[in-house]
């Protein structure tokens, strides 16, 4: 009985965390949501156009609690879905292609020519980036 009781506990918890049928396997090949399509975002932020900046740029959480009308500079991973939706994410979830993950700026005004992009099954993005706009609220 002694010996029983953790194999019992063990598979009780490899079952947990069983697909739930074998026409519904877990796979990296699932397709993932895309960057704009069904994804709200934080705030948008609109590029500036004409307008450079350099230096540290800011989160996007702190992006998100300012309220000047001037154009920021913003940090975080860029992405592009495959019908042109835009994001600028706090972080990349782990998966294949990458998701964004965090808080994240619907992106409006970008022109992506000007960004060197990594590219997997029609979802485009950048690891890190830094872009000039103004915030605005809502998604």
């Amino acid at each position: 009985m002694r010996r029983t009781l953790p194999i019992l506990v063990i598979a009780l918890v490899l079952s947990a965390c069983a697909p739930t049928s074998a026409e519904d396997p877990i796979t990296d090949d699932d397709p993932q949501p895309s960057a704009g399509s069904g994804t709200s975002a934080d705030g948008v932020l609109v590029i500036e156009d004409g307008s450079t900046a350099s230096g540290p740029g800011i989160s996007i959480t702190d992006a998100l609690e300012f309220t000047a009308a001037e154009p920021v500079l913003v940090n975080g991973a860029l992405f592009i879905d495959p019908d042109g939706g835009v994001l600028l994410c706090d972080g990349i979830a782990e998966s294949f292609p990458p998701q964004c993950g965090g808080v994240r700026l619907e992106v409006r005004g970008l022109d992506p020519a000007g960004q060197l992009l990594e590219e997997a099954n029609g979802v485009r993005w950048a690891e890190s980036v830094q872009l000039l706009g103004r915030i605005e609220a809502g998604g």
